[in-house]
């Protein structure tokens, strides 16, 4: 045998293998990867030559589509940035016509934007295995491979997918944040998973939330990535835990170095697997921010996490709402903000804290110099126990309380007076509901809905009420001058019963007029519907890669503050705008919508329900 042929052999054999990503006999996918050294003696032999040879460009190196011109570089004879030896891409000589993409990626072009596209290895070797695998690529994984960010949440890609997509990492050194939350991955997709963290080391942040992973799955992960200790952030929310598996996290919590952010919410660690945690969080200096939420956390399991955060001296945001702490949790609370002095962010809300509970609480805060954030929705402290922690943060001047979260708990008017106070002399934020015995009207709501954009707080209007921009527009322009004075606009927006004030609505209309003319253009209001338009795309492609909440957006903002005035007034009265719907008999209008029905407090970040009419054809 040639002597570089033993030495290619011994080579491809002394590295660790990936068998079980295998499918078939026909599909090796460590060939694929790290070479084949299965070839026969006159592809080895070919290799052999042109590896001595110097680096040059082949066409089979080339991704292109049919029918489309060289690029500019190569036109002009110069090689591009991603030039390889033909040795790395002869065995990749794939076209993008051979292949479809996912039908949610249609309306991409970036893809299509240059004449000629050079793949990088990760994502050839991602086409490739797609092809062998008969499945369709996922564009936006394509796109992204070459980054340092991959996040595809609520994708399904399933196991199938996730395996294709756990091969194109093994040799990927871009990806830094790999984000794959609600995607069906299962057991099986972990394996695949944990197989590619053997060999990828260079993915420091981990999140794999909703995917029923299980305790076999997460422990497949954990077993790689607790050596070496490469993880910074790690999600494993909803992944199906029980209480046994609250043992995983014990070694993985109290030796990692490396390892700042842990959130285990929506599993059932209960009572023993919360003893478990709590135990190895005495243990660790370095974890940062742990996030136990929706755990049925109680008794021991309560007690227990709160006598390992008191040794703690790490964690500094701790979010264990949703729970069962109760009065003996609340209790080893207190001692823990007594001693305490790494702690900004604690959340503790819906844990069934009453006022006798709070009482235990504020013994502990009343020493605490450091805690700057305190979330107590959701637990039945009443008006008086809101008072009460008002009162003893007043007295309290070491206190570095910032922000009080009570969620939508009713409050006496006292407790507005104390709060003002504090505010001349305080940088304090407090979260509350109503004012007992006054109407709960959304001052806020307004005076912010008239900083907004007012194209966008028209459009959302319309929006809301079915109206067109160009109904509105007709509606109030009673003379059909094709213009609106300050006076037309206010008078239509009131008559269509728009939720303002009219000192507010007097500031929305002059910021309308932005060339101060006293009059605004139908020019004007289409320009700025194009804006708006623009925008809202913008927003829903945002919300499709899940990096931002519709309630984070401008659009959203606004829409929600409508929606809030809109249900205050309804409750008081209001026309539900029928009267602009009988103001378009008179101009041939039609309308398709009505206001939808106010939402409750708890279903407020939920889809809004719209009820539609029937088409009026006038």
């Amino acid at each position: 045998m040639l002597p570089f042929l033993k030495r290619d052999i011994k080579y491809a054999e002394s590295l660790p293998p990936i068998i079980r990503l295998k499918e078939s006999p026909q599909f090796d996918i460590w060939n694929l990867v790290k070479r084949p050294h299965t070839a026969n003696p006159y592809q080895l032999t070919a290799k052999y030559r042109v590896s001595n040879g110097p680096t040059r460009r082949i066409k089979s190196g080339i991704i292109r589509r049919k029918r489309r011109n060289e690029s500019s570089v190569e036109s002009a004879g110069r090689n591009s940035a991603l030039s390889v030896t033909s040795t790395d891409i002869a065995l990749y000589d794939l076209d993008a016509d051979d292949y479809d993409f996912d039908a949610d990626d249609e309306n991409d072009t970036s893809r299509h934007q240059t004449p000629q596209a050079v793949y990088s290895h990760s994502q050839m070797v991602y086409l490739r295995t797609c092809g062998d695998m008969k499945i369709i690529p996922t564009n936006y994984i394509l796109k992204n491979l070459p980054t340092d960010r991959l996040v595809l949440k609520h994708h399904i890609l399933g196991p199938r997918g996730t395996k294709a997509l756990a091969v194109a990492l093994v040799e990927n050194s871009t990806v830094q944040v790999l984000d794959l939350g609600d995607n069906g991955i299962g057991l099986q997709g972990a394996t695949y998973l944990a197989e590619m963290l053997e060999e990828n080391n260079f993915i420091t942040e981990l999140r794999l939330a909703d995917n029923f992973l299980g305790g076999e799955g997460v422990k497949a992960i954990l077993d790689v990535i607790k050596d070496p200790d490469f993880i910074r952030v790690l999600d494993f929310s909803g992944a199906n835990l029980q209480e046994s598996d609250g043992h995983l996290f014990t070694q993985i919590i109290e030796d990692s170095h490396n390892l700042k952010e842990l959130y285990l919410s929506h599993n059932s660690f209960r009572e023993v697997g919360g003893e478990l945690i709590g135990d190895a969080i005495g243990w660790n200096d370095t974890l940062e921010v742990l996030d136990l939420s929706w755990n049925h956390l109680r008794l021991k399991g309560a007690v227990s996490i709160a006598q390992g955060l008191a040794i703690n001296d790490g964690i500094k945001v701790l979010n264990l709402s949703w729970n069962g702490f109760h009065l003996g949790g609340c209790k080893e609370l207190a001692k823990v903000l007594e001693k305490n002095s790494t702690l900004e962010e604690l959340d503790i809300s819906a844990n069934r804290i009453s006022k006798t509970c709070l009482t235990e609480l504020i013994k502990g805060l009343a020493k605490n110099e450091t805690l700057r954030v305190l979330k107590l929705s959701n637990n039945p402290i009443t008006s008086s126990g809101a008072l009460y922690i008002l009162n003893n943060i007043k007295d309290v001047t070491t206190s570095a309380i910032e922000e009080i979260d009570l969620g939508d708990q009713c409050v006496e008017p006292e407790f507005v007076r104390v709060y003002e106070e504090l505010k001349e002399t305080r940088n304090l934020k407090i979260t509350h509901g109503s004012v007992l015995g006054q109407d709960g009207t959304s001052e806020d709501d307004e005076e912010e809905l008239v900083n907004e954009n007012p194209v966008i707080v028209l459009m959302e209007f319309g929006k809301l009420m079915g109206l067109r921009l160009i109904d509105l527009f007709s509606m109030m322009d009673k003379d059909n001058s094709k213009t609106l004075t300050r006076d037309e606009i206010k008078q239509g927006l009131l008559e269509a019963n728009i939720p303002l004030t009219e000192t507010c609505l007097n500031k929305l209309v002059h910021k309308l007029d932005t060339d101060g003319d006293g009059e605004i253009d139908y020019g004007e209001l289409m320009a700025g519907k194009e804006i708006h338009r623009k925008k809202l795309t913008q927003t829903i492609m945002q919300s499709r890669d899940q990096q931002l909440l519709m309630e984070e957006t401008e659009v959203g903002r606004v829409r929600q503050r409508l929606l809030n005035l809109t249900a205050k007034h309804r409750r008081g009265g209001m026309r539900s705008g029928f009267s602009a719907i009988a103001d378009l008999k008179k101009i041939g209008g039609k309308v398709v919508e009505t206001i939808p029905t106010p939402p409750k407090a708890s279903e407020r970040r939920k889809s809004i329900s719209v009820k539609h009419l029937t088409q009026l054809d006038i």
